[in-house]
């Protein structure tokens, strides 16, 4: 990393005066000098006549280039140093610092920091950390740190660690940490964290843990190794659960993992059908339902799902009989006007529910199914205020 970048911008970038200079450069340079003030106009039209000198004070108009500076290297077009930052590097272009820097650096287009940084770096394109980076990374498009980054990083596009974040990582698109995150991460599309993570990881569309998950994902869809975590999300899918999947979908390993049909009578809509969703003990039920018995409508269509934790009451080594309590949450969206024409005063509404109910399995493919509940109504454009608690009770069968 580098290498690549520094040789890029240090010898591509400048290569015309690097060329004009040839036969000065196959001379022996001159033995390196200290100067408190170095001015350059594009180098090596400058005071320094060697890329190993020092200064205090550094003004390029166009190009300088020197070894080290220890106090303010300043350039309108590019300011590159072979060696070592301590102080505050300003560029219109770009800044590069070839192996160290401890201070800040700013430039209109990129900013780089060959082996190690420890500061701040403000870049109009991008931000390079070299291989650690301690303090903050801030990129119109994208910033990056080798290996380590311990502290904040900020791009338009995308954030890199190449082994571990201990910090902060957001970006417009994706922010990735190599090996080991340990902080918060968050990105418009996704997050990686290619091993463990001991985060909160936050996306608009993915979050990956390649390893262990011990923290927080939150997006539309969770994926890690092992959860001992959260996640929050519409699909969460892990190898093994340790933790606690909220989805609508939870997926995990074959062994853990098992799909059920389920189907219910209840006092809010009549007949339901859907599918039940395992992973371990963890469940979810997506389903949908036809009559609406509060509101007495029978062309109704009702969608919802229901999220849950089963607490097993017999021995899991019983072939038969077996039963348990399911206590689960739930939304149920009653359609009453959207699909189907009604009178005023039956308007489409909104049920919220938490239920517990207990399960007898028959055989490993039957199981039956009662409970009672409470839910919460509101019709359709009013407030919770508008709400009212009512009773509620259901039995059905699980099967397969």
């Amino acid at each position: 990393m580098r290498k690549a970048l520094t040789a890029v911008l240090i010898s591509v970038l400048f290569l015309i005066p690097s060329a004009r200079a040839g036969q000065k450069e196959k001379a022996a340079e001159p033995a390196p000098r200290h100067r408190f003030l170095n001015l350059s106009l594009y180098y090596p039209v400058s005071l320094n006549k060697s890329k190993s000198d020092t200064a205090n004070l550094n003004l390029s108009l166009l190009y300088g280039h020197l070894g080290s500076v220890r106090g303010l290297d300043l350039s309108l077009g590019a300011a590159a140093l072979e060696s070592s930052l301590e102080g505050v590097q300003l560029a219109g272009l770009i800044a590069v610092a070839g192996e160290s820097m401890k201070g800040g650096q700013a430039a209109g287009l990129f900013c780089v920091a060959g082996d190690r940084g420890e500061g701040v770096q403000l870049a109009g394109l991008g931000s390079v950390g070299g291989e650690e980076f301690s303090g903050v990374q801030v990129g119109g498009l994208f910033a990056v740190a080798g290996e380590r980054l311990k502290g904040i990083q900020i791009s338009g596009l995308f954030g890199v660690a190449g082994q571990s974040t201990m910090g902060f990582q957001a970006s417009g698109l994706f922010s990735v940490a190599g090996d080991q995150l340990d902080g918060i991460q968050i990105a418009g599309l996704f997050n990686v964290a290619g091993e463990d993570s001991r985060a909160l990881q936050v996306a608009g569309l993915m979050n990956v843990t390649g390893g262990t998950c011990r923290g927080l994902q939150v997006g539309l869809f969770n994926v890690a190794g092992k959860l001992t975590g959260v996640q929050v999300g519409l699909v969460n899918a892990a190898d093994e659960i340790e933790g606690l999947p909220i989805g609508l979908v939870n997926l995990t390993r074959k062994e853990d993992r098992r799909i059920q049909m389920a189907a219910w009578a209840g006092s809010v809509s009549l007949f339901n059908a859907g599918v039940k969703i395992w992973a371990k003990r963890f469940y979810s039920i997506l389903y949908a339902g036809v009559i609406n018995l509060p509101q007495s409508v029978e062309d109704c269509l009702g969608y919802g799902f229901q999220y849950g934790y089963a607490f097993p009451l017999s021995a899991s080594g019983e072939s038969s009989g077996r039963k348990r309590i399911d206590i689960d949450a739930g939304y149920l969206y009653l359609d009453n006007s959207t699909l189907f024409r009604h009178l005023e005063g039956t308007p489409d509404r909104h049920v919220l529910s938490v239920r517990g109910s207990l399960v007898i399995e028959l055989s490993p493919q039957v199981s039956l199914v009662g409970g009672i509940g409470l839910g919460c109504r509101i019709d359709y454009g009013t407030g919770f205020s508008g709400g009212s608690l009512f009773p509620l009770a259901f039995a059905g069968v699980e099967l397969f």
